[in-house]
């Protein structure tokens, strides 16, 4: 199925932000990389703001349907936990500089922005949590609060601090191991 043109242009949005940063990248220089027209441009998104929140939404919807996709899956608990660990490790190394460009643009970020990104971040932690009580019924986790256990597996995984582990690309496997081993350390009933 052949990329409709809106995907195009948060495709080319997303590369140009990435090589370039938000402030050096030009609607012109999106329309040239999406092989579009300003006009074209423009009649998909208002302003580079607005382009610029679309992609955030987007990547942020990308996360939740792959934890959904990973919570659904017929995996033990501690398997779909590597899991989240593992996607969110890849696609967070993959995309390490829109992630700096995000926290350095934060004045972006509208009441009503925030609003949708506090609603997506939600509906993320609501999928761990129900893979946390698929892990306490299977007695493999220890906790009486699957959704505190929940965030705080997100605020490993997509704290400021935690990228420092993902500049080497080459290790993403070792990454993903020790973040895993450090939240199982904590939480499951084998220690």
């Amino acid at each position: 199925m052949a990329k409709d043109t809106r995907e195009e242009i948060l495709e080319a949005a997303l590369n140009m932000f990435s090589i370039n940063n938000y402030h050096a990248t030009s609607m012109s220089m999106i329309a040239e990389e999406a092989g579009v027209s300003k006009g074209t441009l423009y009649w998909h998104f208002d302003s580079k703001e607005d382009l610029f929140r679309e992609l955030v939404l987007a990547g942020l919807d990308y996360f939740h349907e792959n934890y959904e996709k990973i919570q659904s899956d017929k995996l033990k608990a501690e398997a779909k936990i590597y899991e989240i660990i593992n996607f969110s490790v890849k696609m967070l190394a993959e995309n390490l500089k829109m992630g700096n460009i995000l926290q350095n643009n934060i004045q972006l970020i509208s009441s009503d922005f925030q609003k949708k990104m506090i609603e997506r971040h939600k509906s993320a932690i609501n999928v761990i949590k129900l893979v946390i009580e698929q892990g306490i019924k299977e007695e493999t986790i220890k906790t009486d609060d699957s959704h505190n256990t929940a965030v705080m597996i997100l605020t490993l995984i997509f704290n400021t601090n935690s990228q420092e582990l993902y500049y080497n690309f080459d290790s993403i496997k070792e990454d993903v191991d020790f973040i895993y081993d450090f939240i199982m350390y904590g939480i499951s009933k084998e220690v």
